[in-house]
């Protein structure tokens, strides 16, 4: 079986965003009209991919009552790789979208409205990946090398490794969903999330080896729960509430993955069981840090973010006049009365 996976950060679908917001008002709200004294709050979240254990807290949260004790009504939209989640966000669309840091602070580099509240990856799990019997040992020997690397173009994290190794020898050939080029060997390496591909990989007998692009000091926040700026104007509380409630979902999820990992099965067939398994296993390392044993799993600091949009400056990614104008890009909204558990 090979693996299909559009990347989620398609160039393409970042530049449409202008279309989009033309055609919406901005802070609209997806969930439309709600009034939590006479009811739940209904809230609408766009998610950036397929129901897979990357969104584990958000399901557990779901199931197991966190959200309804919160006072939410919470829809889950699927994502895929057409679903422009940053735009959804920003234009109103929907109240809140699961997106990549780069990928918000582009969006707010081109006049979008939407902030940071929560991120799920505290290392980023965008990697390479080689077979197990690779001769490439470390990321820089296999950047340094000739091999044929299967990425989709336009990806930030590519030009950041060229931009500390030599990677002139390098050939590549586009990614455009299978892995099957690579099973075949007619691509050494190609773009991954640590906690999928290598795991189905895995599961389908082909063992490998993962390098993790942040541990080459390129490491943005990923699976960054953003809201629409309208909405956390007119609400801050009920945004800290809900954020609170996420927190506490995927503290669930942690503690618990199995039975959400069914339901997560049920909705996205072509997982197994063992994959499921294997990728919720893999989240602890890349969900946890030191900075969220402190304040609390998806808590960000402004050095982190300071940092990226620096990078994003010097690899040609946004100016000098975007950095000037993007504003407050993240908050860690505190609720004045914590979550139902």
């Amino acid at each position: 079986m090979h693996l299909k996976r559009p990347d989620r950060n398609r160039r393409a679908a970042c530049l449409s965003w202008v279309a989009l917001l033309a055609t919406t008002l901005v802070g609209c709200g997806g969930s439309g009209s709600s009034n939590e004294a006479n009811g739940p709050r209904r809230i609408t979240v766009q998610l950036n991919w397929f129901p897979e254990p990357e969104f584990g807290g958000f399901y557990a949260a779901k199931e197991r009552g966190i959200f309804e004790r919160a006072g939410f009504d919470v829809e889950l939209i699927k994502g895929g790789a057409e679903v422009p989640a940053p735009q959804l966000v920003a234009s109103g669309n929907v109240d809140f979208a699961v997106v990549s840091a780069p990928q918000l602070v582009t969006i707010r580099a081109r006049g979008g409205t939407a902030t940071g509240v929560f991120a799920s990856f505290q290392v980023s799990p965008r990697s390479l990946l080689v077979k197990r019997d690779s001769p490439y040992e470390s990321l820089q020997a296999l950047w340094e090398s000739d091999a044929t690397i299967m990425a989709q173009d336009g990806l930030v994290f590519i030009r950041w490794l060229n931009s500390i190794y030599d990677g002139s020898k390098l050939s590549f050939v586009p990614y455009a969903g299978s892995t099957a080029l690579f099973v075949d060997g007619k691509a050494e390496s190609m773009q991954c999330f640590a906690t999928a591909e290598p795991v189905q990989l895995e599961v389908d007998g082909l063992m490998t080896r993962v390098f993790v692009v942040g541990e080459t000091g390129y490491n943005p926040y990923d699976g960054v729960l953003a809201v629409n700026d309208g909405l956390l104007a007119a609400e801050p509380e009920m945004v800290a509430r809900f954020v609170e409630a996420v927190r506490a979902g995927w503290d669930s999820y942690l503690a618990d993955p199995d039975p959400i990992n069914d339901v997560i099965a049920k909705l996205n067939p072509d997982l197994k069981s063992n994959v499921l398994r294997l990728a919720a296993a893999k989240l602890p390392a890349f969900v946890r840090s030191a900075n969220t044993a402190d304040h609390g799993l998806g808590w960000m600091s402004d050095e982190r973010w300071s940092e990226l949009v620096t990078q994003l400056e010097t690899l040609g990614e946004i100016t000098s006049d975007d950095v000037a104008g993007l504003g407050r890009i993240h908050v860690n909204p505190k609720p004045r009365t914590p979550a139902a558990e």
